[in-house]
């Protein structure tokens, strides 16, 4: 990982280190986050977070990004009286300018963005603006400004308690439902009976031209095929706007992910002798099933009997017959969406500033997002972006 020497930036001995927050006694602050697993794992993300708040995630985005989006980690640890971990924020230190700004890790990967606290644990506002003004003060060069974005305003039925902080709705909402025990009545239930004639029909017009196969990877080749895959249709739909250093460090990403473990990170594809014509990657958290991307081959021969969708409803029924209970497909508005998922699952975003210099930068982000959402709100306008990006 592509991180300063280890250290722990607050020690639980100094001065800062004793906040006054009813909810917890102590807080730490760690640059390596090797030094802060035990907690991390006390605090399971399987119980308390998502996909995008594990090790395997995270660890994984620190050594693709980190270096390149100059991000420093910066994990708050809180503790009660007894030194148990009751909370952890997995953020990361990062620059504008003079202004030094703390954030979920992660970046446009993580779809939900979430802090760890026990369970049953009570915090209440004050609780949280007093561990992240203590955070701050810990350290020589702490941040000027918590930028937490994109957090689900409650988690697992339970409120996030990281929104009892003033906060404004995110740009964009996620996008997710729950499962049933059989899969042919799960897909009855989310697709008309015409929408899933015309998916068999499809289906068979592809096996016209050869012989499909569903799978997902269980081997390092596997995993290895199903990325080149995905990079190779995005290549192939117009990605060139994105810069070629930025596609690179995703396919490190994807591939130091798949190499942690194929059990937490999914990879599914559809073949059609051999080529794989659509591709899907998954976290699994607990028994949420997280889809990070979707891809399928651009190719009208192909792309007109919806690879796309044929792989998600093949997962969809694979994932109910596992006994899994819930799936989502992140932020961002898009029409299969629609049609697999029923929940909307409204995301905020937190602007807090524990310094002044925080406080005078605060509105101008506040604006940036807010100009962000008006844009995403109105088609034309998010037309004129899109061609604005490409170019």
């Amino acid at each position: 990982m592509s991180v300063a020497a280890p250290q722990m930036l607050c020690p639980s001995t100094a001065p800062d280190a004793q906040p006054v927050g009813a909810a917890f006694a102590r807080v730490e602050v760690f640059d390596d986050p090797a030094l802060v697993l035990d907690a991390w794992r006390d605090l399971s993300p399987e119980i308390c977070g998502s996909f995008y708040q594990s090790e395997s995630f995270l660890l994984a985005w620190l050594e693709s990004f980190a270096a390149r989006e100059k991000a420093r980690p910066f994990f708050i640890l809180a503790r009660d009286e007894g030194g148990a971990a009751v909370a952890l924020l997995p953020l990361g230190l990062f620059r504008f300018g003079p202004l030094r700004f703390a954030q979920f890790l992660g970046g446009k990967h993580s779809n939900y963005n979430l802090g760890l606290f026990r369970t049953g644990r009570a915090f209440a506002a004050r609780d949280l603006e007093a561990l992240l003004r203590t955070a701050a003060r810990s350290v020589s060069e702490g941040p000027h400004l918590y930028r937490l974005v994109n957090m689900p305003l409650s988690w697992r039925g339970a409120a996030n308690l990281l929104t009892l902080l003033r906060h404004r709705p995110a740009a964009s909402n996620a996008y997710a439902t729950r499962l049933a025990g059989n899969g042919e009545a799960f897909l009855a239930a989310r697709l008309s009976a015409d929408a899933r004639k015309k998916l068999r029909k499809k289906e068979k017009r592809l096996a016209t031209i050869g012989a499909l196969r569903y799978f997902h990877a269980e081997s390092a080749q596997e995993a290895e095929q199903i990325i080149d895959a995905y990079f190779a249709h995005k290549s192939r739909q117009g990605a060139g706007h994105v810069a070629r250093e930025q596609i690179d460090a995703t396919r490190r990403f994807y591939r130091a992910l798949a190499r942690r473990d194929l059990k937490t990170m999914e990879l599914h594809a559809l073949a059609l002798d051999g080529r794989i014509v659509a591709a899907l990657g998954a976290g699994r958290n607990g028994g949420r099933l997280q889809g990070m991307f979707i891809s399928y081959e651009s190719d009208p021969e192909f792309a007109r009997s919806s690879p796309g969708e044929l792989l998600l409803s093949h997962v969809l029924r694979g994932a109910c017959a596992r006994g899994l209970s819930s799936f989502d497909l992140g932020i961002g508005e898009a029409r299969y969406k629609d049609v697999f998922c029923d929940e909307t699952e409204r995301l905020a975003d937190v602007l807090f500033a524990p310094t002044a210099l925080g406080g005078l930068a605060a509105p101008l982000f506040a604006f940036a997002a807010a100009t962000k959402a008006a844009i995403k709100r109105d088609p034309r306008l998010f037309a004129l972006a899109k061609k604005w990006r490409a170019r």
